[in-house]
């Protein structure tokens, strides 16, 4: 049997060398376009999806890098703001938190010295800015602002100052003036000090 395909094959050899070189040609080209498409081409196509997956996560990998960095970036700049400033409440009652307010005011500047002191308070609506666009519906956000006059030792000006920037209940000093008293507090080393104190209210619309 072996034999016989042996014999069979060496005719077919010899049939194929018997063959013009053209024929040849042709017949060697097909069998290399056939490999080429039943074995080169699904290799190179597996890798090329292969490559194209692995860029696809690199780039995932590299975007989520990024984005880790970004956060850690912002929480950083967050906790350095805190450390500095205080956190922030937000908007609150507005029958509740003015008086909150006044007494967390009052309390700082007599801690620190204060006995006289003038002020007058307002309550103005919030202008457009990513806080008012978040509170929606029947509400909006109001400024309550109060405008403080008093006199004190350096020293205790700038400690009432840092004290009410870190008070949560105390959303922003939006004005501050610094100057030296006249008069007879002048020789005393006295400053005089003029600020807007703010605290934020959530209100319903279309009341006053």
């Amino acid at each position: 049997m072996n034999a016989a395909n042996h014999a069979k094959s060496g005719g077919l050899i010899q049939r194929f060398r018997a063959m013009p070189r053209a024929t040849r040609w042709a017949i060697g080209g097909s069998v290399v376009i056939a490999a080429y498409f039943l074995v080169v081409e699904p290799v190179v196509e597996a890798t090329s999806r292969r490559m194209t997956a692995s860029q696809s996560k690199a780039a995932v990998i590299a975007t989520h890098a990024k984005t880790a960095q970004a956060m850690q970036a912002a929480s950083e700049m967050r906790a350095q703001g805190v450390r500095k400033f205080g956190m922030v409440e937000l908007p609150g009652d507005p029958e509740k938190r003015p008086l909150e307010f006044n007494q967390q005011v009052d309390e700082i500047l007599k801690r620190h010295g204060v006995r006289e002191s003038t002020s007058t308070s307002r309550t103005s609506p919030m202008g457009a800015g990513p806080l008012a666009a978040k509170i929606t519906g029947e509400f909006r956000v109001d400024r309550m602002m109060r405008d403080i006059q008093f006199a004190a030792d350096p020293d205790a000006a700038a400690a009432i100052i840092a004290d009410l920037e870190r008070s949560p209940i105390v959303s922003t000093i939006s004005r501050l003036q610094i100057r030296q008293a006249d008069g007879r507090d002048r020789n005393a080393k006295v400053v005089r000090v003029t600020m807007t104190v703010e605290t934020w209210l959530q209100a319903r619309k279309g009341k006053k």
